[in-house]
């Protein structure tokens, strides 16, 4: 994709020709609004996502990055549903468990965060330890140093656009 090429401008320009050729394009409505979600465009990213939703509303990766959207506006117990939705999909997916352990320790939900964390690097035999995701979520820096620190070892189905900052 042309954002990991540093060109993300370039991305949304390619990604929004071809959801205006193609409206039903659920592989380009997910990426654009990861994208403009990266980029901060939230409210773009959002009606991306929601038509995502609508073409495929079991999609782990549409709920997931729908879940992000919610946890980057602030709607962290509806982020939580929507990221336990897709582990409970795909329980060996460590992406999300990340991301709920930081939100649980942000939430003041230790043990919940503790559950999670070591499920985050359960899959990876080089990967922090779990002590990161607590860490991450006190830094503000979860998703893109996790995604940095994994991004040979993600697996297929994970989307590769979202550099959270």
């Amino acid at each position: 994709m042309l954002s990991y090429l540093g060109d993300t401008q370039g991305a949304i320009v390619a990604l929004r020709k071809a959801v205006e050729a193609d409206p039903n394009d659920f592989e380009a409505q997910v990426a654009l609004g990861a994208v403009l979600h990266m980029e901060r465009d939230l409210d773009e990213a959002r009606l991306h996502l929601q038509r995502a939703l609508q073409l495929k509303p079991d999609s782990n990766l549409a709920r997931y990055e729908w879940a992000r959207l919610e946890r980057t506006e602030g709607h962290v117990e509806a982020a939580v549903k929507d990221f336990e939705k897709v582990l409970h999909d795909d329980p060996d997916w460590a992406q999300p468990h990340v991301e709920m352990a930081a939100l649980y320790f942000r939430m003041n939900r230790q043990a919940d965060g503790d559950r999670n964390a070591p499920l985050s690097t359960r899959s990876r035999p080089n990967s922090r330890s779990p002590d990161v995701a607590r860490a991450l979520a006190c830094s503000g820096e979860l998703q893109f140093a996790v995604l940095s620190s994994t991004a040979d070892k993600d697996p297929p189905h994970a989307p590769r656009v979202s550099h959270d900052p």
